[in-house]
């Protein structure tokens, strides 16, 4: 699914062929863990309670007032975050139980993104926690030489960590566990996430006026309305006009765009 060019698919190669001799060297006779075995193992359906998705409060798209200039979502796209994004949207998923912490090296973490097996992959993963431990997103401290990571609850306010639940104000959505599963998160660009997130955190159908949004979400409209349309180029998307009679338009009518998430990131399931 994920297309490689040929540079990257030779690293690549090349990586797999320092880690079979690396094994070798070590006497390992299994080999090293692949990015799916990795990956596989962080969203493994017995310990994540055969859960499929993750919720997450809507506070991390909007503040309460109801605009977005100071919801954690903006800092993403306005600091070009990507990495921190996809770290924080895994910890979530993976972090399945108080005190909703995962304990783990930066480089497994780079490999469960399939990143390359690098000092460099280790060093920016451990960057971008720190980021996101300035945010007030997670906080973390230090274990046997390991990192571990903390939730802390999505608004960035730095309050500590409690799951949502039906009742709470402005309310959660559910994030799923495909994104990483099926590697959406090496294929989308950073505004096609962020649009993606707000898309889920919506009714099955929804409008988005990129105008309006913009201010909802703190986003520019520009990189909104590049995301509704990569999110439509890869047919996760589907658009179409409503028209509606407006006697004091120009034309007599209005035409309003809805939108419809596809496959597989529809309306997900309540597990």
């Amino acid at each position: 699914m994920i297309r490689l060019e040929s540079a990257d698919r030779c690293d690549k190669l090349d990586t797999m062929a320092n880690r079979k001799k690396t094994d070798e060297a070590a006497g390992v006779e299994e080999g090293a863990a692949t990015p799916e075995e990795t990956l596989n193992d962080l969203l493994n359906p017995v310990r994540q309670r055969r859960r499929r998705t993750t919720p997450i409060r809507r506070s991390f798209l909007q503040d309460p007032s109801g605009e977005g200039m100071e919801a954690p979502l903006r800092w993403f796209v306005r600091d070009r975050r990507e990495l921190a994004l996809d770290l924080f949207l895994l910890l979530n998923c993976t972090a399945s139980a108080p005190p909703w912490d995962v304990e783990m090296a930066a480089m497994a973490w780079a490999r469960a993104l399939d990143m390359r097996q690098t000092v460099g992959s280790e060093t920016t993963v451990s960057k971008n926690w720190s980021w996101l431990e300035e945010k007030q997103l997670i906080y973390s401290e230090r274990h046997h030489r390991l990192r571990k990571v903390y939730l802390r609850t999505e608004d960035g306010s730095g309050r500590e960590y409690a799951r949502p639940k039906k009742g709470e104000p402005r309310g959660f959505f559910r994030f799923p566990f495909i994104y990483f599963t099926d590697r959406w998160h090496q294929q989308l660009s950073l505004p096609a996430k962020a649009v993606l997130l707000i898309a889920l955190s919506q009714k099955t159908t929804f409008t988005l006026v990129t105008e309006r949004a913009s201010q909802w979400y703190g986003v520019s409209a520009d990189t909104l309305q590049r995301g509704l349309e990569e999110l439509r180029d890869l047919g996760l998307l589907s658009t179409w006009l409503v028209s509606r009679k407006t006697p004091r338009a120009r034309l007599g009518f209005t035409s309003v765009s809805h939108h419809k998430l596809n496959s597989p990131f529809g309306r997900q399931g309540e597990s």
